[in-house]
């Protein structure tokens, strides 16, 4: 049997503002499983690298 799996980065916008626990709560009600959870800050080599992807685009260096 397959199964999805789902990646999810919550931005310091988000977690800033407070509202970790209701972005938790709500992708619990939407019927996803956390089997882990990592707290971490990108150092800006690695976040670079992880958004180089989008590098042309509008938004990049923001």
């Amino acid at each position: 049997m397959a199964t999805n799996r789902t990646f999810t980065m919550l931005k310091p916008d988000a977690t800033g503002a407070g509202n970790t626990g209701k972005i938790i709560d709500r992708m619990i009600e939407a019927g996803f499983s956390i089997k882990a959870m990592k707290w971490t800050q990108l150092s800006k080599a690695h976040a670079e690298a992880f958004y180089s992807v989008h590098s042309e685009r509008p938004f990049y260096g923001e």
